[in-house]
């Protein structure tokens, strides 16, 4: 994935779809917030990132781990639309919350019932 790719994605999918993929695919490591601030980075250009998991799962290469979180949520999309779903509409619901509340719900992301 590239700069040109992330943007044609973006305009196809909306910035929503993209942040609840990286919320999904990092099982909630990233918060809203927090993806669309990774996004907002690689839109400017950026390719590195040192967050934990970018750096431990994808040797800090930036468009790696947000085309992996893109294919899964794809591949979520294709094989279980209902979870899918629920993973569209809970990211939605957590995007409202606060910097607190959103790391919480991220805490409890991965056992929350989806």
């Amino acid at each position: 994935m590239n700069l040109e790719e992330l943007k044609a994605l973006i305009a196809k999918r909306g910035l929503d779809w993209l942040i609840a993929a990286m919320v999904e695919g990092s099982i909630g490591y990233h918060s809203p917030k927090h993806a669309k601030r990774i996004i907002e980075e690689a839109l400017e250009g950026k390719t590195q990132d040192y967050c934990e998991r970018c750096m431990a799962c994808y040797g800090s290469d930036l468009f790696k781990m947000i085309e992996s979180d893109i294919r899964d949520m794809e591949y979520l999309e294709e094989k279980v639309p209902s979870r899918y779903q629920k993973v569209i509409e809970t990211v939605k619901a957590i995007s409202s919350l606060d910097a607190e509340g959103q790391q919480t719900a991220g805490l409890m992301y991965p056992t929350m019932g989806m």
